[in-house]
């Protein structure tokens, strides 16, 4: 049950449930009336409850993108830019070298 109530919770990146977003459809709940409709009249408001889901979740995902992005970048400092004959220093932890001693790799 806890599954199902998560999966059926609107999800806040997207602002569709994530039953809608992976089956295309909500699931039945058991209690819901049965409406008699034609199947083409069926078949064509799935398809516009289908256009506007995935329309309304890309702009979802679009704006959560966004406001992840200002959120991270309002403490970076541009990367400093560097140019040949520059000197810096090298953490050479990684560095694997064929000397015997490490303090003889220079």
């Amino acid at each position: 049950m806890a599954e199902f109530q998560h999966n059926n919770h609107v999800h806040s990146a997207t602002q569709q449930p994530l039953f809608l977003l992976n089956t295309r459809r909500i699931p039945r709940m058991g209690f819901e009336p049965r409406q008699n409709h034609s199947n083409l009249e069926m078949v064509n408001e799935f398809m516009e409850r289908m256009r506007m889901a995935i329309k309304e979740a890309k702009s979802a995902i679009c704006k959560a993108q966004e406001d992840m992005k200002r959120y991270y970048n309002r403490c970076r400092t541009p990367a400093p830019v560097f140019n040949p004959g520059d000197k810096v220093f090298l953490d050479a932890l990684d560095i694997r070298t064929t000397r015997p001693s490490q303090k003889l790799s220079h």
